[in-house]
């Protein structure tokens, strides 16, 4: 890991990259380091020799999409909103708008919720579960509950908004293009129906 390291930032982007791309379209089980590595213009030993072995090489982009992710959002302005739809609305934004300039990163993360395979599956209910904690605590709060005819469905909901913001990125996968827009004015209608069925009148807008 340390010659990785070593790397120009330009070099070290051109394989990871080529990795992210190479598992986000293949799964684990059928991406090849050889492939990655000649998409990347490095030899397939020096592939081995930056990583040790294919399941650290994807530990490591797990844990890169993982710092991305965190990067991405913007606590302040999250926290100055004081509505769940809005926060979630925003969030998504934030990702959706990286997302834009990170094709291949997103195209990674789509692929680990689909992933299956059993040499990897240690990691990923790690990695799903401190994702999980860190949306919860960007978005969520104790509060939001009071804005629902019946409180106890603010957590599922937002559980449903974050399975429904998944579908969305999921469609990206493989695909030749992606209309980020398109994505986000078809989320906004999904949030204002459950915004209207779900919450007391008075805090429905």
């Amino acid at each position: 890991m340390e010659k990785f390291l070593a790397l120009t930032e330009e070099k070290k982007m051109t394989i990871l990259n080529a990795a992210l791309q190479c598992f986000g379209k293949f799964g684990y089980e059928k991406a090849s380091v050889n492939d990655i590595a000649v998409a990347a213009h490095i030899s397939k030993a020096s592939m081995f020799q930056y990583f040790g072995s294919k399941k650290q090489l994807y530990i490591y982009l797990l844990e890169y999409c993982k710092k991305v992710i965190e990067e991405i959002f913007e606590k302040a302005h999250l926290d100055s909103k004081t509505d769940l739809f809005d926060r979630i609305l925003a969030s998504s934004r934030m990702e959706m708008e990286s997302f834009q300039n990170q094709p291949f990163t997103l195209q990674f993360i789509t692929s680990v919720w689909e992933e299956t395979s059993p040499e990897v599956a240690d990691a990923l209910v790690i990695l799903t579960e401190e994702a999980c904690s860190f949306r919860n605590d960007m978005v969520l709060r104790e509060e939001d509950a009071l804005k629902f005819k019946n409180p106890e469905d603010a957590r599922p909901v937002f559980q449903m908004l974050l399975l429904m913001a998944e579908g969305y990125a999921a469609r990206y996968r493989g695909a030749a293009a992606f209309d980020f827009q398109a994505v986000m004015e078809d989320f906004e209608e999904n949030i204002a129906i459950l915004r209207k069925n779900f919450y007391k009148e008075e805090y429905q807008k």
